[in-house]
């Protein structure tokens, strides 16, 4: 079935912050955000002038972004961007590297509950596998699989994608062409031809003084980011080891 694009083609801002989970669970990895600190950064973003403030995406899917993230946004008035993991809804991050226990995904009901909320809903692939590492026939099937899920799910068209690891090269970029993504975000860098803007993800150790960096670009923000975003190589690796593969969609 073929949607409309016009029903979630909200544009996105020159400017994202790119958060994972928001939870004040116990957690070994850098990517989580307390309740705390997320609603000192959601507050900080809300006393900014219109005209300057990012738009708020989230990646993964966590099944936190609908029980804590989307109260507190809802409480200043903001929606945000979701990214999800098609493969993985109402499933734990078993694809993740953890210590503590495990984190569920969101329900289709809650990613249902979020677009009807007017949060808009892209992919984040079927199995967060990095792309530039697949074959033609995986790398078509990641891509168009999470779309037409995701499609099928909201009556309404998925025009965007957000990158597992950040990582993409041309290939990734054609095939996204190709099955009808018409935007991209990644957390490490953007495309020449303006298809994917650059996010700045938000860590477990920010200040605020570092969401500020983030929003204006500063150099030395941007070299740290570079730096931690480095590191995903080992999921990458840990994926290797243990064999994962790509997930198919539950009945």
């Amino acid at each position: 079935m073929r949607y409309i694009a016009q029903f979630n083609r909200i544009a996105m801002s020159a400017n994202l912050l790119s958060y994972h989970k928001i939870t004040d669970r116990i957690d070994f990895g850098i990517t989580t955000r307390t309740l705390r600190d997320f609603r000192n950064d959601v507050a900080l973003i809300h006393s900014l002038p219109s005209d300057q403030r990012p738009d708020f995406c989230f990646d993964d899917g966590y099944e936190d972004t609908f029980t804590n993230a989307f109260p507190i946004l809802s409480e200043f008035g903001f929606t945000a961007n979701l990214f999800i993991i098609t493969g993985l809804l109402g499933k734990f991050n078993s694809w993740d590297f953890t210590f503590f226990g495990t984190f569920k995904h969101l329900s289709r009901q809650q990613v249902k509950a979020l677009s009807d909320a007017g949060w808009n809903i892209g992919s984040h692939t079927k199995s967060h596998l990095a792309l530039t590492t697949l074959s033609p026939s995986l790398l078509r099937a990641e891509l168009l699989d999470s779309k037409k899920f995701l499609e099928d799910l909201l009556g309404k068209a998925v025009t965007k994608i957000s990158f597992p690891f950040g990582n993409f090269n041309k290939r990734v970029l054609d095939a996204c062409k190709e099955v009808g993504f018409q935007e991209a975000i990644s957390i490490k860098t953007s495309s020449s031809d303006g298809f994917v803007k650059r996010s700045k993800a938000v860590y477990r150790f920010d200040s605020l003084n570092s969401i500020r960096a983030k929003l204006r670009n500063a150099p030395l923000e941007l070299l740290r980011l570079r730096t931690i975003n480095a590191c995903s190589g080992a999921t990458i690796f840990m994926h290797k080891l243990k064999g994962y593969r790509p997930i198919d969609h539950a009945e």
